[in-house]
């Protein structure tokens, strides 16, 4: 005889009825829904982060060829092209300066309200 394996539900915490498949993970049809949008969720918000760091590299991308990093572009002109602040790809160290990453380009921003674009 075949002991059977006590197993509980990664959503509720509850014990996974034996009738239920072997490789289930959910105690419940509702469970599995529930972790179901729960991952639909997180997954869509992924592609809309994405898509802002893109129309944010994007932004950069424009600027930097008007100026080949070589003036300070003012911030509150990013901010009339919707440039989001707060997402990106992370940090980066650009000749001893931090930088925030995007794709293909990084900004430093100063205390001026100025900002450089660096090409990666």
């Amino acid at each position: 005889m075949i002991k059977p394996k006590i197993r509980f539900c990664i959503i509720c915490g509850r014990l996974i009825p034996d009738n239920r498949n072997g490789n289930s993970k959910f105690c419940s049809d509702n469970c599995y829904g529930d972790n179901k949008a729960v991952n639909a969720a997180e997954s869509y918000k992924k592609k809309a982060e994405h898509i802002v760091v893109v129309n944010n590299d994007e932004i950069l991308h424009d600027f930097y060829v008007l100026v080949q990093s070589k003036e300070y572009v003012p911030a509150k002109q990013l901010v009339a092209r919707n440039f989001n602040w707060s997402i990106h790809t992370g940090g980066v160290v650009i000749k001893n300066i931090k930088a925030i990453k995007m794709i293909r380009y990084a900004y430093t921003f100063f205390e001026n309200q100025t900002l450089i674009i660096w090409k990666l």
